[in-house]
């Protein structure tokens, strides 16, 4: 009785075993790579073209009209200071005294110089007119003697010249102890007070004073390259500034650089900006508003789509499963679409996040979106 029970489990167990070997050894067919999930699709986009804004917002800073240092052109003391820091001034306004003795003194001495080479020339020039006078009395005076007096007139009128320019410039030496005004403005810096020595300036040398004019100030804005042909001298400006919310100022674009800087890759442009009430102030951050004129439309992709490295900024296009890198410039920017120039064109399809890892020709699977 046990061995025919032995038995049955026996069989039962290969019955087992022959059905378990038989259902591994079917193997399910592959899916086609055509049939790979969606999910696992790179995700892209379709390059749009769209007409640009027609105005192009770019920070900017406001300046000064005319702004200077006022610095000592000799080596002096400060003896007297007749403006302060916020003081209105005019053109040509005395604003310092300085004291250099030596200079003084040798204006003194060229001074005497001259008076004493003015005196020889008086005498020299009246005994060469008695000598021509004498002259006209034949055998009174002769010919060599006459010769002689007129060559010391002559040299002793130049000695009076030489004597009358190192004058001049000992008493050019000396008006640079008093420091004027060179525009009318407002002094915005003062560094030094009475009894400070001051010297002609060097790199590490404060100015006495800083000038900078008000009632005109210049309004600095850095234009991108892609928009340099679109920008026009006299075209209207419109800006605004943090301390005055709300408010809206206006000018005109008055000077365009003519050339793009190679660090910013940028046109420097100029607005002249009336301030007689002066409340825009130098230094301060303007946000300002250029018209722009494009005729033809512009390439957009998202801002996600764009790589840029040390040496390259760039898209990825797909095209027949296969990716390319097309170079790019960026210029404007527009609700998260960067406005693009490059070998690009509508309808084009790029990758919709962009990254370093796909590199050219790579073949790549995309879900336009």
């Amino acid at each position: 009785m046990r061995t025919r029970f032995n038995f049955f489990l026996f069989g039962a167990a290969g019955l087992l075993a022959s059905c378990s070997s038989n259902d591994t050894s079917r193997t399910a067919p592959a899916k086609p790579e055509s049939e790979i999930p969606i999910d696992s699709q790179l995700a892209a986009v379709h390059v749009t073209a769209t007409q640009p804004a027609e105005s192009l917002s770019l920070p900017g800073e406001l300046e000064s009209y005319f702004q200077t240092d006022i610095s000592p052109r000799v080596s002096a003391y400060v003896q007297r200071l007749h403006a302060d820091i916020g003081d209105h001034v005019h053109q040509g306004q005395l604003l310092a005294d300085l004291d250099a003795p030596e200079l003084t003194a040798a204006l003194n001495e060229a001074l005497s110089k001259q008076k004493a080479t003015e005196a020889v020339f008086q005498s020299s020039r009246g005994t060469y007119q008695r000598l021509r006078q004498t002259a006209r009395t034949a055998g009174a005076v002769a010919p060599l003697q006459l010769a002689q007096a007129r060559t010391q007139v002559v040299t002793d009128s130049l000695n009076v010249a030489a004597a009358r320019s190192h004058y001049n410039a000992a008493k050019q030496m000396t008006d640079y102890l008093h420091l004027t005004a060179p525009f009318a403005g407002v002094i915005t810096e003062r560094n030094l007070s009475p009894g400070a020595a001051v010297g002609m300036g060097g790199a590490g040398t404060l100015p006495l004073f800083k000038l900078r004019q008000l009632n005109r100030l210049r309004l600095r804005v850095a234009v991108p390259e892609a928009y340099v042909a679109e920008v026009h001298q006299g075209s209207p400006v419109k800006f605004s500034v943090k301390p005055f919310p709300g408010r809206t100022f206006t000018g005109r674009i008055t000077r365009i650089a003519g050339s793009i800087q190679a660090a910013t890759r940028s046109e420097q442009v100029e607005i002249d900006i009336p301030n007689t009430k002066e409340e825009l102030k130098p230094g301060m951050f303007a946000s300002a508003s250029l018209p722009i004129t494009r005729p033809q439309s512009s390439i957009f992709v998202p801002k996600s789509a764009i790589v840029t490295t040390a040496e390259r900024t760039y898209v990825i296009r797909v095209a027949q499963g296969h990716a390319s890198l097309v170079d790019i410039q960026q210029g404007d920017e527009n609700n998260g679409q960067v406005q693009v120039f490059g070998k690009l064109k509508a309808g084009d399809v790029v990758l919709r996040t962009a990254t370093e890892e796909i590199a050219e020709q790579q073949a790549v699977q995309v879900a336009v979106r």
